[in-house]
């Protein structure tokens, strides 16, 4: 019998195509780039997908859930449930774009979506907490009291994920290995992607809408990435998922858009102002730190200054009396006008080719240059030095000319955590002390 695909005599199984006129041999037949008609009745994974694909492309309209309605501050929310493989077609990440400071969202870690794979697949008790999202466009059609149905549009991007990404992303993976693999039975991968999750879902429009209306610091009105944003912070500034530099990050833009009342915006303001500092520093063209701060703390971005670092080091020099009554933009005039300073002594440790060999820029050598930061405004106040000019701060700097950063042989090489931040900031001080310094 000859292969009527590759014209071949066929030695071992013969599958029988176009209603059995014709036959292929077992090497055309698992060919992926030939694709037979056959297979898919033969081939309960393929005839599963193939099923699912064409349930998609039939869905129009909005997708109806049943839900209870409650309302917390004049904030709408629901509860309801969907199933895994309605949500993976209608749920969207915002993440964070550090250029614009848009979205709120970290990257997703492989192993952590790996990690819930195999929990999905492999624990007869795979459970999962509920999902908190974000609709944009949305109605609600009550049919008894708090009960109703609430209308989803049936596209990508009608629910916005605001926590739960990772959860949601286990089942996505699975989706992705059952499609190019035969890792999964059709049978476990139809009970996962029926897998129910209890959902609240937060009506953002309408809530940027009412928080707007009611707030005078507001000037140009929120939108529902506001909302998103403010919620994402909120629920996640504990968690260790999120980096802290993104909670710095979206904590001043938070700030930013006029939301007020998160106890750590109040408790804690001079870190709004040292991202917001940082955030520029990181941005404008001229800045010695231009794209040397690492904003939403992603990894392997090639940036060597954590945001997280540069404002937590800040809080020495921002809790100086004298200090803290600077505006915001005095603050960061000093601040700009110190590190071209240092830039300008030590200017192999700014360079992109040679940064990664010095400590200057790395977490021990930005804590203990704020901490000096402090005692060269306090030298320049005594002194009615102007300390906004970057030549005054040089020639303050300028004893630390000859100190070793390098990180083979530099003092500071050994140390490490903030009992070392503190001796390196005594080390330069004797630094500074074995030089006469210039007026």
């Amino acid at each position: 019998m000859i292969c009527s695909c590759c014209g071949y005599e066929i030695k071992d199984k013969a599958h029988p195509v176009e209603n059995g006129q014709r036959y292929v041999c077992e090497k055309c037949w698992n060919n992926p780039e030939l694709f037979f008609p056959e297979k898919i009745e033969g081939d309960q994974r393929l005839k599963l997908l193939s099923e699912m694909a064409s349930a998609t492309r039939n869905q129009v309209g909005s997708i109806e859930v049943k839900v209870i309605k409650l309302v917390q501050k004049e904030i709408e929310m629901y509860i309801g449930k969907m199933k895994v493989n309605d949500i993976l077609g209608l749920y969207e990440l915002d993440k964070f774009k550090e250029e614009e400071l848009e979205g709120y969202q970290r990257e997703q870690y492989e192993e952590r979506t790996s990690e819930l794979v195999q929990y999905l697949t492999k624990c007869p008790l795979a459970i999962m907490p509920a999902l908190l999202v974000s609709l944009r466009e949305i109605k609600f059609d009550p049919q008894d009291g708090d009960f109703g149905i609430l209308r989803i549009p049936r596209k990508k991007g009608s629910i916005w994920m605001i926590d739960g990404q990772h959860r949601v992303g286990g089942f996505g993976k699975v989706r992705e290995r059952f499609v190019f693999s035969k890792e999964f039975s059709p049978t476990l991968f139809l009970d996962l992607m029926n897998y129910e999750f209890p959902i609240v879902f937060v009506d953002s429009e309408i809530a940027a809408e009412k928080i707007s209306a009611k707030s005078e610091h507001i000037e140009t009105g929120l939108s529902s990435e506001d909302i998103e944003r403010t919620i994402f912070f909120i629920v996640n500034k504990t968690q260790k998922g999120i980096s802290p530099s993104l909670k710095d990050a979206l904590l001043y833009r938070i700030k930013a858009s006029g939301i007020q009342g998160l106890p750590m915006i109040e408790k804690e303001g001079w870190r709004v102002t040292g991202a917001k500092i940082g955030i520029f520093m990181n941005r404008e063209d001229d800045s010695p730190l231009k794209e040397k701060i690492n904003i939403s703390g992603k990894r392997e971005t090639g940036k060597p200054i954590q945001l997280n670092s540069f404002v937590s080091s800040l809080q020495t020099l921002f809790s100086d009396k004298d200090f803290s009554r600077l505006s915001d933009s005095e603050k960061q005039e000093f601040l700009e006008s110190y590190w071209t300073s240092l830039r300008d002594l030590f200017p192999q440790a700014f360079d992109k080719k040679t940064e990664k060999e010095y400590m200057l820029t790395k977490a021990l050598g930005v804590y203990s240059l704020h901490w000096l930061a402090k005692d060269i405004f306090r030298e320049c106040l005594k002194q009615n030095c102007d300390y906004g000019k970057p030549e005054n701060l040089k020639s303050r700097l300028a004893a630390l000319s000859s100190f070793d950063w390098h990180i083979k042989t530099s003092p500071l090489s050994a140390l490490g955590g903030m009992k070392g931040a503190t001796k390196a900031h005594d080390l330069l001080l004797a630094a500074r002390m074995r030089v006469p310094k210039l007026v």
